[in-house]
């Protein structure tokens, strides 16, 4: 069960929340003058999203790396063309 609280409460009811999220894996969203402003959630719930964002961070990263291997043999092909047609007339 999901519950909203100030951070008054949660301060008051610190240790029976960490019990809740242990037991049963609720998610505690902790407010401060009626804005949310963090969430306790269980460790596991934690390490998920941890090795999710890890994740896709390695992806992203071998993404770039692509990127840049394909920007880098384009620039080779533009610069042979341009190296081709040197002696080509122009006309304005």
């Amino acid at each position: 069960m999901n519950e909203i609280l100030p951070i008054t409460a949660a301060k008051a009811r610190l240790s029976e929340l960490v019990g809740r999220l242990m037991h049963r894996g609720d998610k505690i969203f902790i407010t401060k003058k009626g804005k949310s402003v963090a969430v306790l959630l269980p460790l596991e719930a934690y390490e998920d999203l941890t090795k999710k964002g890890r994740r896709n961070l390695l992806s992203a990263r071998s993404s770039l790396a692509d990127l840049d291997a394909e920007i880098e043999r384009m620039c080779r092909n533009v610069y042979s063309e341009r190296e081709k047609e040197k002696d080509r007339d122009v006309t304005f």
